[in-house]
């Protein structure tokens, strides 16, 4: 009895571990609303996903980009380098995942920091 009960325990404690570490698939595009003290934005994202790596395009009123970042489990960081006054500011994403919105906070480089918000955009 007793080592039946320990073997069901652990099937449980392996099944949520398992579901624990399995990333969404936040491949799509993405329309997102980016706030700081200065403005509110709503650039797009179009992301790939191939196993934790990401890769895509981030388009906003600055312009298209690359996008490179990680997503673990529900986690998610990116970044996009964007020139401003000529020169290259790196725009750290940093956030969580909930099947079809993401929502977390950005650095723009020296600039300031805000929040953001993201809705997977219908197909």
């Amino acid at each position: 009895m007793m080592k039946g009960m320990v073997a069901s325990l652990a099937a449980v404690a392996w099944i949520s571990l398992a579901a624990f570490s399995a990333s969404t698939d936040v491949s799509g595009t993405w329309d997102l609303t980016v706030e700081s003290e200065q403005s509110t934005a709503n650039p797009s994202l179009t992301l790939v996903q191939s196993g934790e790596q990401l890769s895509g395009t981030y388009r906003g009123r600055m312009g298209q980009y690359r996008i490179e970042g990680t997503i673990r489990g529900n986690d998610i960081r990116f970044s996009v380098t964007v020139r401003f006054q000529d020169q290259p500011v790196v725009v750290i994403y940093s956030g969580t995942v909930d099947t079809d919105s993401m929502s977390g906070t950005v650095q723009f480089g020296d600039y300031g920091s805000g929040t953001w918000t993201a809705k997977r955009r219908s197909t």
